[in-house]
């Protein structure tokens, strides 16, 4: 073999292996930007799937801030008619009473028939009934103590808190400066109790007529209790 052939071929290689190297350069471009454009359009399918998502929830709070909106608008015009249903304090005061009430337990229809017998002036005849008797306290030595009104009628009961003594000790008689607690007792076990700090005011209302009672402080561990009737 002449060296001009071994010349020719060995520069055939080369030419073989440059072409070879930039094939293979093209098919990595290629790939590359295959896989490049594949990943743009995940990508931006992605995009546009997450913006089709917020537009939703977007739409979705839009909506439920306009039913907020409404019922909103709603509850302000029901309590505007209640507004004008109810024009003063005094009235809200007894719409409450009787809703406590109601929520106690008693008969609506019995409160209904009690508030429609209230004549506008009452009439309150004869004088008025004092008793006295002990507001029992943790420590007291007493078991119980009552006084009653109208041969049985009305019965009161009290507990209070016992006063501390200058060594920090609790005496047998209550604290007037406390909140004591008044049971308003009648036949049947018909109970009502009221709390505060004296004097405590509160009315009964039974068989017709109102009893209305006065709690003020008497001599040591008693209060005195005075009732007025008084025809609805």
């Amino acid at each position: 073999m002449s060296l001009g052939m071994v010349h020719r071929k060995e520069l055939q290689k080369r030419r073989a292996k440059r072409i070879w190297g930039f094939a293979k350069f093209i098919l990595v471009l290629g790939i590359g930007s295959g896989i490049g454009y594949y990943a743009y359009e995940i990508g931006i399918s992605v995009a546009q799937e997450e913006v089709r998502q917020w537009k939703s929830r977007h739409d979705t709070i839009i909506s439920e801030n306009n039913q907020l909106k409404i019922e909103l608008g709603k509850d302000k015009a029901t309590v505007d008619q209640l507004s004008q249903l109810l024009p003063n304090d005094e009235i809200r005061s007894l719409l409450a009473l009787v809703t406590k009430r109601a929520n106690e337990g008693v008969d609506i229809a019995r409160m209904e028939t009690i508030l429609g017998g209230i004549s506008k002036e009452a009439s309150c005849s004869g004088g008025t009934d004092t008793k006295r008797f002990i507001v029992l306290t943790d420590v007291s030595t007493e078991a119980a103590s009552t006084a009653s009104f109208y041969r049985g009628l009305i019965t009161l009961a009290g507990r209070g808190k016992s006063t501390i003594n200058e060594n920090g000790n609790p005496e047998a008689w209550f604290d007037t400066t406390k909140e004591i607690t008044i049971s308003f007792i009648m036949p049947g076990g018909d109970r009502q109790d009221v709390s505060g700090t004296l004097p405590l005011y509160h009315s009964i209302i039974t068989g017709g007529s109102e009893y209305r009672f006065s709690i003020t402080a008497g001599r040591t561990s008693f209060v005195d209790a005075s009732v007025q009737q008084c025809e609805l």
